[in-house]
């Protein structure tokens, strides 16, 4: 028995195999693409549509005329479908999008750049239209980085399973930020889920935030540069202790700023790859560069 969840928005038209599973694109999949083009920006995101109140006939519960001043963006709103997941023998059978189909769906939005959302559900904040990540793959990766993946994060306990879907998720999230300070505030919460998922599967506690970065690069054999991990370190004290973003009130000063963000993205996006133990070239690579990445097979 197969069971299937429908999802979006994925601009991957074919279908992608792995095992235990495999998506495919839903019959309409072009006219979904369509309306992504026709509505995204150009800046790469999909935007909340904007929301008002109307004043509704009693009898026949139709509209009947706006209510003025009303209207501002949706706090949530629906991304089209664009693709069926389709799960074999799923681990928990009756909690399908907290359990298996919520880890491949999450899965996939990291590894394709974007955030994805089950069709009935409800996204929020802007979604990436392109790629927030800069993964260059053979056709073969996504399948098999999928399958490795699945399989490893079916040996794990309920908790340890639940904690790496929510790093996915908020990892994505992370990209619907407007502002490089509420970004790095999810990097940092993203970094912090992993090192508490270090512990959890049973490695040895590291003291002080500094160390943890070090620690967790050393443990997973990801390359550092000791200057950057003292800039994140500083950033983030400076942040949360003293609400300044790099010694000044956010949105006031000009600074280098974002480009610590970025490579605390970088490096949370090796580090998420490396604990569900796909220890290819990329998961040890060096983060705090700019450009393309080459996202390669793990054997």
């Amino acid at each position: 028995m197969s069971y299937s969840e429908i999802f979006g928005f994925l601009n991957y038209p074919t279908s992608l195999l792995f095992e235990g599973g495999k998506i495919e694109p839903v019959s309409d999949f072009d006219k979904s693409l369509e309306f992504i083009t026709k509505h995204g920006n150009k800046d790469g995101y999909f935007y909340p549509p904007s929301m008002k109140l109307v004043e509704i006939d009693i009898n026949t519960r139709k509209p009947i005329k706006d209510i003025p001043n009303t209207e501002k963006p949706a706090p949530t709103f629906y991304v089209p479908a664009s693709h069926t997941l389709y799960i074999g023998e799923p681990l928990v059978n009756g909690s399908l999008r907290q359990e298996d189909a919520a880890l491949i769906i999450h899965l996939l939005g990291f590894f394709f750049g974007t955030r994805l959302q089950f069709s009935d559900w409800r996204m929020d904040g802007k979604v990436p239209t392109k790629p927030s990540n800069c993964f260059l793959y053979q056709d073969d990766v996504p399948g098999h980085f999928t399958s490795h993946v699945y399989n490893t994060w079916k040996l794990w306990n309920a908790e340890i399973r639940k904690r790496y879907i929510n790093i996915l998720y908020m990892h994505s999230k992370a990209d619907s930020c407007e502002w490089e300070w509420d970004e790095f505030l999810y990097r940092y919460m993203v970094l912090d889920a992993i090192y508490y998922l270090y512990e959890l599967l049973g490695n040895k506690r590291i003291h002080g935030h500094r160390n943890r970065i070090i620690g967790l690069c050393e443990f997973f054999e990801i390359k550092y540069d000791i200057d950057k991990v003292n800039e994140i370190y500083v950033l983030r004290n400076s942040f949360f202790h003293e609400a300044l973003w790099d010694g000044n009130t956010p949105g006031l000063g000009i600074n280098d700023a974002f480009k610590t963000e970025k490579w605390l993205r970088r490096l949370n996006s090796r580090l998420i790859v490396a604990i569900a133990n796909y220890r290819n070239d990329f998961a040890k690579s060096g983060w705090w560069f700019f450009g393309w990445e080459n996202f390669d097979i793990f054997s």
